[in-house]
């Protein structure tokens, strides 16, 4: 009812007991009354009319808003009273459920959402197991998934992949590095994905002289063509091929890219963050250059069920396939023993998200655990509050107020923060993750879909009522226990009882155990960060810098072209003043193992070699990253017109023991290579992992597409530009990738711990704050209410220093019994995060000892003031005041 209906009908109202009381006041005069008794006994008929008013109201549905409304004023006429308590459980609220409402979106986006394409349950990503390679999965041999397309039932439709990264060239601009997706035609029926203009990939598109064609996303439409139509039909320059777009992905499309969803999957390997892919064309696959035993960890199959078929069935039909693959290839390729390869199938969704779902389940339990202790936090100042008001609410018991009317005006409160707290939170999550997306270096899988929704709302809403239930229901329902005669038979103070402070302690010790278990379990991630950090890497990053080149497959298409590109690329970085030395190698550091072969001697060709990371290098390589030299020598320019080959210390052991391996010849890619040198170990490919078993080829043996300069000098970090142009005085045209540190790079490699280890520390660090907060209160409460014990016992000769051991060892019971209980829990949460640790065990003593000495001097600080405070107490004072 709008306002000036309701001051209508309470016009009419007040009119019509006005008539009425007119009329009996009349009657009462006919009976012989005078003018004033008359009113009187009117007013004695008609009864309370007040009384009636509030009835009528009631029938007309007025009073419970009424009441909403004057309970909710009360509310923050209290909270203004106490500003600081209220803007201190407001910040909590708010930082709590903020933290919150963020981790769960991404808990939300990444794990519980459904992929973005139609019916995204029936993607699939085929894998193989080579028995020769490790127990990984690894993306599938090509030639087996043109065997799979044409024999399986149980799929619809199946497609090839592979993201890259490319230059994209748009007006004279220097080529911008750009993702893109090279694919068979069938991708987008795998996906179900339809083009909003023009059309996707066909099949004729697949076949060499007719691939020239390219499909882009909406948001590069939008950035390259502002939306314009007519941009089908027009061509765009990737790396040094023209090609015509024939179609426009629909807006809200995305594809993973090469870290995401990668065709070689080992544990250990540092994650790449390279963008989306806004390019795909079509893959004009030779199978006739392929081996049907080779080229494993280069694609991934994806595939879409066929209704009805299980995941089992078609992993089983597949399974069979590649069996008769193995017994139907040629004698001189492949090992024909049953089980040397097998295939499996996996849903795309779990594919994709990896091993991020430990790591993602890992932050929302710590962030729960957050939230839980600032629950514990608010309840337990709203505790202090109730114990406060318990002689207000024993004087309103006596008046005739009810208790439940009490436990509801107390409720109130609780709901304006948490209204309040909610809101603020809601707000700081959706801030801090549009700075997640826009800064964040981690390669989170479908980092682009995160967003705010009716979900993510949802769950906000029912966490903020749930911490209104838990900080307010207990300290209202405390106050129903208010005796009204005891509490005014007290006098002036208000004192709260034994069981009172005995629940408060239990709250602290409750807090306290949460705190610590989620600064254990921070101290372990912490230091195995620091481990990754700290160990011997084999080379030194410091003082190094390193470019990403991308050449061009048709304007550096013979190995002369990129040799000469090498050569000279290489005279001009040593000719920048500060440049100590440079050199080049096929693969940046810490970017993970690639371009893996199998490698034997020569001499015995039936020993099986282990497998290795190839890696072709110029001379002044080991010289920059500074690498120790075991035995032999590093590469020289006479080397180039040799075959000859460098070991890792972990190689050479594996192929001739303890013998010396220089002089000896292996075997790689079917040429034979002379060891001319043995190199220290080292973690160039991953910080996380043993280090990898490495042979280094001269590159002019085969100068690589993908090249990465790195150069030495005495201020790194300010080479870039100079980099730039000494690589653009060559050929302008190329791409240039990353410029970097190396010691840049080296972090970046570590992304994810870092970024985990940082958000576990905020959250450590709000826990311990908060339970700081908490023992505080309680103590400072307690002080409060036992300052005429406290003036007692110093009357009767308590020392100031008893005093203090009196108020700390209140504190000791609960955060000692806290500490304890939060150790048992960090040792079981341990062991199941144990894998995501390195160098560090579950139960690390110098970190349990570390967090608990750090709480103890924490909560001693805490304690510190009032205790302080006690002692102070003036004996005669106290006794006074009673």
């Amino acid at each position: 009812m709008n306002w000036r209906k309701r001051k209508q009908r309470e016009d009419e109202l007040e009119r019509e007991l006005r008539a009425d009381l007119e009329l009996e006041t009349e009657e009462q005069r006919e009976r012989g009354w005078s003018s004033e008794q008359a009113q009187f006994a009117a007013r004695r008929a008609l009864g309370n009319i007040t009384y009636m008013k509030e009835e009528v109201r009631r029938m007309w549905g007025w009073t419970r808003w009424e009441t909403l409304l004057r309970d909710l004023r009360y509310g923050l006429r209290t909270l203004h009273k106490s500003p600081a308590f209220a803007m201190t459980a407001v910040l909590t609220l708010a930082l709590g459920i903020g933290a919150s409402t963020a981790v769960f979106t991404v808990v939300d986006s990444v794990l519980l959402k459904p992929l973005a394409y139609p019916e995204s349950g029936r993607l699939v990503v085929a894998w193989e197991h080579v028995r020769r390679f490790s127990d990984e999965a690894t993306g599938p041999n090509p030639k087996h998934v043109d065997v799979w397309q044409k024999r399986a039932t149980a799929f619809s439709s199946m497609a090839l992949v592979r993201p890259v990264v490319m230059g994209l060239a748009s007006g004279g601009d220097h080529p911008r590095l750009t993702g893109a997706a090279v694919c068979q035609p069938s991708l987008f029926d795998v996906l179900g994905v339809h083009a909003i203009l023009g059309r996707t990939l066909q099949r004729p598109d697949d076949v060499t002289g007719h691939d020239g064609v390219a499909v882009i996303t909406y948001p590069l439409w939008q950035n390259l063509y502002q939306g314009d139509p007519s941009a089908v039909g027009k061509t765009i320059r990737l790396g040094d091929v023209s090609r015509e777009i024939v179609g426009v992905l629909p807006p809200g499309f995305h594809f993973p890219n090469n870290s995401t969803l990668s065709a070689f999957r080992r544990p250990g390997q540092p994650v790449v963050t390279t963008p989306e892919p806004d390019i795909f064309f079509p893959a004009a696959i030779d199978l006739s250059d392929i081996a049907w035993n080779g080229d494993y960890g280069n694609w991934v199959a994806l595939a879409r069920l066929n209704p009805g078929v299980t995941m089992a069935q078609a992993a089983a039909q597949l399974d069979t396939i590649t069996t008769q693959i193995v017994m139907e290839m040629p004698a001189n390729q492949g090992d024909h023993k049953p089980g040397s390869i097998t295939a499996w199938l996996q849903p795309m969704q779990e594919a994709m998200v990896g091993n991020s779902r430990t790591a993602i389940w890992m932050l929302m339990a710590a962030v729960m655990g957050l939230m839980l202790i600032a629950s514990l936090n608010l309840a337990n100042a709203q505790l202090g509050r109730a114990m406060a008001r318990h002689r207000e609410a024993a004087v309103r018991t006596a008046l005739g107020a009810g208790r439940w009317r009490q436990v509801w005006e107390a409720l109130t409160e609780s709901l304006l923060i948490a209204a309040v707290g909610g809101a603020a939170g809601v707000l700081l999550a959706d801030a801090g993750l549009d700075l997640f997306r826009r800064s964040t270096p981690v390669g989170l899988p479908r980092l682009s879909e995160l967003h705010l929704d009716w979900t993510v709302l949802c769950f906000s809403l029912a966490l903020t009522f749930g911490v209104c239930v838990v900080s307010g229901l207990l300290p209202a329902l405390r106050l129903m226990s208010a005796d009204p005669h005891a509490f005014l038979q007290q006098g002036s103070r208000s004192v709260g009882s034994r069981q009172s402070h005995r629940l408060r302690r239990w709250l602290i010790a409750m807090q306290v155990c949460g705190c610590t278990a989620l600064l254990l379990i921070t101290g372990l991630f912490s230091k195995s960060l620091l481990h990754l950090l700290q160990q011997d890497k084999g080379l030194e990053t410091e003082g190094v810098a390193v470019a990403e080149v991308r050449l061009t497959p048709e304007a550096y298409k013979t190995p002369q072209s990129r040799i000469a590109f090498d050569d000279a690329v290489l005279a001009n970085l040593r000719a920048i003043p500060g440049v100590r030395s440079a050199g080049m190698v096929s693969a940046m550091p810490f970017d993970g193992e690639s371009w893996i072969e199998w490698v034997g001697r020569v001499d015995k060709p039936n020993l099986d070699g282990p497998l290795i990371n190839l890696r072709w290098t110029s001379p002044g390589y080991f010289e920059t990253t500074r690498q120790r030299l075991l035995a032999g020598r590093f590469f020289e320019e006479r080397d180039a017109l040799q075959n000859n080959a460098i070991l890792s210390e972990g190689e050479a052991k594996a192929l001739w023991g303890d013998e010396s391996a220089v002089g000896g010849q292996v075997r790689i890619q079917g040429k034979d290579y002379t060891v001319i040198g043995v190199v220290a170990d080292s973690q160039s490919t991953s910080l996380k992992a043993a280090p990898a078993r490495m042979a280094y080829l001269h590159y002019r043996v085969r100068p690589p597409f993908p090249t990465f300069f790195l150069v030495r000098a005495a201020a790194p970090a300010a080479m870039a530009s100079a980099l730039r142009e000494a690589i653009w005085k060559y050929d302008s045209s190329v791409t240039i990738g990353r410029v970097k540190t190396l010691d840049k790079q080296l972090n970046d490699s570590l992304a994810t711990e870092r970024f985990q280890t940082m958000v576990l520390m905020s959250f450590g660090g709000a826990a311990l704050l908060l339970a700081m907060l908490g023992i505080y209160g309680v103590l400072s409460y307690s002080v409060i209410t036992r300052k005429q014990e406290i003036g007692v016992r110093m009357a009767l000769g308590a020392s100031r220093s008893q005093v203090y051991g009196m108020t700390f060892a209140e504190a000791a019971v609960p955060v000692s019994a806290g500490v304890a209980a939060g150790l048992i829990a960090s040792v079981l949460a341990g062991r199941t995060i144990e894998k995501l640790l390195y160098g560090t065990r579950a139960l690390d003593a110098p970190v349990i000892l570390a967090v608990t000495g750090l709480f103890l001097l924490s909560a001693a600080a805490a304690a510190f003031l009032p205790a302080r405070r006690a002692a102070s107490v003036d004996p005669m004072e106290a006794l006074r005041s009673e």
